[in-house]
């Protein structure tokens, strides 16, 4: 990966999930090229880019997310299981197929930007939608949530909800693309108020444990 005014070049691997900074990304890697891939990233202590890849056609996202390997245990065939942090954003310009026959980007770093719309209000309900959404989830799905350490800086909190969403991944390649961290947190809320509605009529609808019984929940 080389820099220069904010230019990277660097090797990309399509997925089918969307990156963001901060997230952890476990992978299993056995295909040849990937191995590659990898392996040159290790030699260079260098990221590669995480790019959603499109369901149809395969072609990657033009917005996608560094990913910094953290931890490497290598199998006795010649598979990898790694395990990747996302660190920053990246736009890509171009794409290319490289030597060992993976994906090659060039592109400018991405990173998040703070726009005069956003107001401790506006966080301060950002914050609050979020709580509501985790309870909601954890009820519905019979798990528990700690709430104490959710962030109060306005770019951490907006990424920790577009992480955290359980929505289409079409979704959270659109959270990824927005520049503006005020826009990014009034587009998230939309998705937050739809997502709350839905899971209060499921958690309305989930009755008890008293009246489940304990051998009647499949």
């Amino acid at each position: 990966m080389k820099t220069k005014s904010g230019l990277v070049d660097l090797p990309l691997f399509p997925l089918n999930v969307v990156l963001f900074p901060g997230q952890t990304l476990p992978l299993h890697i056995f295909e040849p090229r990937y191995r590659a891939l990898i392996a040159h990233c290790i030699a260079e202590k260098e990221p590669f880019g995480v790019v959603l890849a499109d369901e149809d056609t395969g072609e990657p996202s033009i917005v996608g997310t560094l990913a910094k390997i953290t931890q490497v245990q290598k199998l006795p065939d010649g598979r990898l299981d790694i395990l990747c942090v996302g660190t920053e954003r990246f736009r890509l310009e171009d794409v290319r197929v490289g030597d060992d026959d993976y994906l090659l980007g060039n592109g400018f770093l991405f990173p998040f930007k703070k726009n005069i719309k956003l107001n401790r209000e506006d966080k301060r309900d950002a914050l609050r939608r979020l709580k509501i959404y985790l309870k909601l989830l954890a009820q519905v799905n019979d798990l528990e949530f700690q709430f104490d350490d959710l962030p109060r800086n306005s770019i951490e909190l907006a990424v920790l909800t577009a992480i955290v969403l359980q929505v289409p991944l079409e979704d959270k390649q659109q959270i990824l693309n927005i520049e503006n961290i005020g826009d990014m947190l009034e587009f998230e809320q939309r998705i937050l108020q739809e997502e709350i509605f839905t899971l209060g009529l499921m958690a309305r609808a989930v009755p008890p444990v008293e009246e489940i019984g304990i051998f009647s929940r499949n």
